[in-house]
């Protein structure tokens, strides 16, 4: 077996390195091929194989138990998308059959956007999920930012990569603001501008200053589509009685020269059009609300808002997929959720220390989550808490060995569905390209076993079986021949350069946003009231603990979704892991290339090699997110894994995760 590029999705609609490598993960020699029940301690490799039915039958009597002698809320779903598509999507299906056969506490919020899904709508109203654009509308861009945005391993949909190269070879300027020299800078940039992490509003707000000062925003043009700048400008001017948020004072703050910074900002006011395209790094910070709410406001000062080739500013991802039919979560009205960050801190709480609910469960699919939830010790300390723990999974991952029961599951490619694009107007058709093996199930399958035991099979399954599922979801879409999608494999949608809220944007006046004012709101009162948080967008630095003086990036890896693939012990795993220091900082720290050290904070330690690289910013170091932990008999880690030292405190009022500006420090062990 081998795979390759679908013909189907022309020259842009591009496999990735992980997508190439399913056909390694499904024959793993690592793979799990039966049901496990665990015999030891939570945390250790302590199982016994089990039969279907044996761990089958234990998963429905003890969450009958559980919810009988504590209620629905007792079971905490800790389902997220590892696997995705219309059918077999691991999120929804955990939730469809919890709610199903008793109900359960959720989450709410994510670890991927969550401080930019918060802010949004305040600004937008509900048309922030139709105020991203389709990758086919870089074609008309003279110049594309990359703010905190590294497409070429991060993606952020399946036709940027190709779409960015081929903007390069045309001549469009690309600048990318990024502490590091990643693989998007060599090789796709025309300029590089490194910015300390967690600084970014405060650049952005030193460019609109240079705007103001030179008199290049038309403020009757903003002043049509939004509502607050006039009062933003004076604030950004020092007019208001603050401090001028000029280049000199970005300077001291981000580390980006102020001549830069004027630089910049003249230039990204000549390019016409300007496609400015924020990462998810810049919002996984403190306070990392304002930075979705600045390059909004600098899109709409730079006349770039709403305009083919330009951007609003917002997530790239914010446009309707085609029409086609999903699994529903059948979620019941009064349910209780905890935010995503803080789910070890639900546990461990309780109602008592402010979580809506006493957990006592957890059922897990689709998610890593005791390695990838922020502060790994927590992670722990809370399953550790727990009566009974049940997971879905291909691997023996750290959140398996701190279960209950494991139960295998099939591999992507064992699955037949509907694929539904993180970006882009079109659907994917998935066969299953092999029988599930190896004694896995799919999910799908899983749970309707278990829901027939405890009684709610039709409730759960509609009386439909997977194939039928997605005939079903295809008859009520807006594919026009279901044979030849599944045929060719693709279903491109009459519209491929979409440009969000571009009816609003070109007439603001005949098509208002649903916000208060009809107008994108900079300054939003609403925001104030509903969160707390000041209505006037602003750099939100705070005093930095002196204990540890550099700010860890803990970034993705272009051959790793998340923890997929991080465990460095297996075949799969990564060939290197290491710290990535500049050399000022090393050598002021005795480390040499190759060196060995301690990365640390007051939450954990973790044991790394060191790569040496000017290709850092100094007073910035960079471990990549994913790998597994490996405790030793300190409890400090030498596997690698970078949530060993970030926390559950939340960015702002959704409590999204921050995973970089991460005060550490750094010693040679």
């Amino acid at each position: 077996m081998k795979i390759m590029h679908n013909p189907a999705g022309g020259r842009t609609i591009r496999a990735c390195r992980r997508g190439f490598g399913l056909v390694q993960a499904h024959y793993a020699p690592d793979r799990l091929s039966t049901p496990l029940i665990r015999i030891g301690p939570r945390g250790s490799t302590s199982f016994r194989e089990a039969t279907w039915d044996e761990a089958l039958d234990m998963i429905a009597t003890r969450l009958g138990d559980i919810r009988a002698r504590h209620g629905p809320s007792s079971v905490l779903c800790l389902a997220s998308a590892g696997s995705t598509g219309a059918l077999h999507n691991t999120d929804t299906l955990t939730k469809r059959f919890l709610n199903v056969t008793g109900g359960c506490t959720t989450l709410t919020g994510s670890y991927s956007n969550g401080a930019a899904r918060a802010v949004l709508p305040y600004l937008f109203g509900p048309q922030w999920k139709s105020s991203g654009f389709d990758a086919a509308t870089i074609r008309s861009a003279e110049m594309i930012i990359l703010w905190g945005a590294n497409l070429l391993d991060t993606r952020l949909g399946s036709e940027m990569p190709q779409r960015l190269l081929e903007a390069k070879k045309r001549g469009a300027a690309i600048v990318v603001m990024d502490p590091r020299r990643t693989s998007t800078v060599a090789q796709a940039s025309t300029w590089w501008i490194p910015c300390r992490p967690g600084t970014d509003a405060a650049l952005m707000l030193a460019t609109l200053n240079v705007l103001l000062e030179d008199g290049l925003v038309d403020r009757a043009s903003v002043d049509a589509r939004a509502a607050g700048f006039e009062r933003l400008a004076r604030s950004v001017l020092g007019e208001d009685g603050g401090l001028a948020c000029t280049p000199a004072w970005a300077e001291q703050i981000c580390g980006v020269p102020a001549a830069e910074i004027v630089r910049f900002a003249r230039a990204y006011s000549a390019a016409r059009p300007a496609m400015l395209i924020p990462g998810f790094s810049i919002q996984r910070v403190q306070a990392g609300e304002e930075t979705y709410r600045l390059t909004v406001a600098l899109q709409l000062a730079t006349g770039n808002f709403g305009v083919r080739g330009g951007s609003t500013g917002s997530m790239n991802n914010c446009l309707p997929t085609p029409r086609v039919g999903t699994m529903d979560p059948l979620a019941p009205s009064g349910q209780l959720h905890v935010p995503t960050l803080n789910w070890p801190d639900a546990i461990l709480r309780g109602m008592s220390g402010g979580s809506p609910a006493v957990i006592h469960a957890a059922y897990v699919a689709g998610g890593n989550y005791v390695n990838q939830g922020a502060d790994v010790h927590k992670s722990i300390a809370a399953f550790n808490s727990l009566d009974f723990a049940v997971c879905h999974d291909m691997f023996f991952t750290p959140t398996a060995r701190h279960c209950d029961v494991v139960l295998p599951a099939a591999s992507p490619l064992e699955k037949e569905d509907i694929g539904i694009p993180w970006l882009g107007n079109y659907l994917l058709y998935k066969p299953a390209a092999l029988p599930p093996g190896r004694s896995a199930r799919t999910d799908w399958d899983i749970f309707c076993d278990l829901a027939d035991r405890m009684g709610f099979g039709p409730g759960f399954s509609g009386g439909r079986g997977a194939p039928e599922w997605i005939d079903t979801f295809l008859a009520s879409s807006e594919v026009p021949d279901p044979e030849d999608f599944k045929r060719t494999g693709v279903y491109l949608a009459p519209d491929q350069e979409r440009v969000g809220v571009a009816d609003f944007a070109s007439d603001p006046a005949r098509h208002p946003l649903g916000t208060p004012s009809g107008k994108v709101e900079l300054v939003s009162e609403q925001y104030e009231r509903v969160t707390g948080f000041p209505a006037l967008p602003a750099w939100r630095g705070e005093k930095r603990d002196a204990r540890y003086p550099l700010s860890l990036l803990t970034p993705k890896r272009a051959e790793m979704t998340h923890s997929q693939n991080g465990d460095r012990s297996s075949s799969l795993g990564p060939p290197s892991h290491e710290l990535q220091m500049h050399p000022s900082d090393a050598a002021r720290r005795g480390i040499g290339r190759g060196g060995k050290a301690r990365l640390f904070n007051e939450r954990g330690v973790v044991h790394v090699r060191v790569r040496v690289s000017e290709d850092i910013m100094p007073g910035v170091v960079s471990l990549h997110e994913g790998i597994w932990f490996e405790l030793d008999e300190k409890g400090e880690d030498r596997g690698g894994s970078a949530n060993m030292l970030t926390g559950t405190r939340g960015t702002g009022p959704e409590s999204s995760c921050i995973m970089h500006a991460i005060a550490v420090d750094v010693a040679r062990s």
